[in-house]
């Protein structure tokens, strides 16, 4: 490996660590109580070298949340691109693709959460952080429409069924993170008999 490849590797792993600590300290602390400075005394380097990379600390949490959903989105297009007949278990493997990623990314998915505005703008949901809005959840919505076009969901309102869904999956994500000792099922069968149940109750 040549100089200019090594010093590439350097700039890329560099990069990394900082990202890795931001994401820790806006998670430990909070946002707002979280600067450059303190950013770069984590990772042993001066306040200067972080601003070779980021313009500042919004810039570094705009490249971790986009990171988050190109993750996410990446999983849904292999799934998307092999999906099974029914739309009911495509939505399955859709949401514990969201569940595998949430905890195999924790930090990731509680930033989520813990720096966003989720809402409805124009009959899209999307979730807002900062300055930038993501077009989110629409793969979810979809899939519930195509459900219930089948006769797989009942006709209820799309976005209550979402609503309704959504929450039951991200208290399952929540507890698994928090409770990692706990012996849950396999994430797959939690979330197959999560919606089984959910079906049942929605049908009435």
């Amino acid at each position: 490996m040549g100089i200019p490849e090594r010093k590439e590797r350097h700039r890329t792993d560099l990069k990394r660590r900082i990202l890795e600590a931001a994401e820790e300290l806006f998670l430990q602390d909070g946002y707002q109580n979280v600067s450059m400075r303190k950013i770069a005394e984590k990772i042993e380097y001066s306040p200067t070298t972080l601003y070779r990379f980021f313009r500042d600390k919004a810039d570094i949490m705009d490249r971790l949340i986009g990171e988050g959903y190109r993750g996410v989105y990446q999983r849904y297009e292999e799934i998307l691109a092999h999906r099974p007949g029914s739309p009911l278990e495509t939505l399955n493997l859709i949401i514990s693709e969201y569940v595998a990623f949430a905890l195999a990314h924790p930090n990731h998915y509680q930033l989520w959460f813990a720096t966003s505005e989720l809402r409805m703008d124009n009959g899209e949901l999307r979730m807002r952080h900062g300055g930038r809005s993501y077009h989110v959840y629409h793969v979810w919505l979809d899939l519930i429409e195509e459900c219930k076009a089948g006769g797989l969901l009942p006709a209820k309102d799309t976005l209550t069924q979402f609503q309704l869904i959504w929450g039951a999956v991200h208290g399952m994500i929540s507890l698994r993170i928090h409770h990692p000792l706990f012996p849950w099922l396999p994430v797959e069968q939690h979330v197959k008999e999560l919606l089984s149940m959910l079906r049942r109750g929605l049908a009435d």
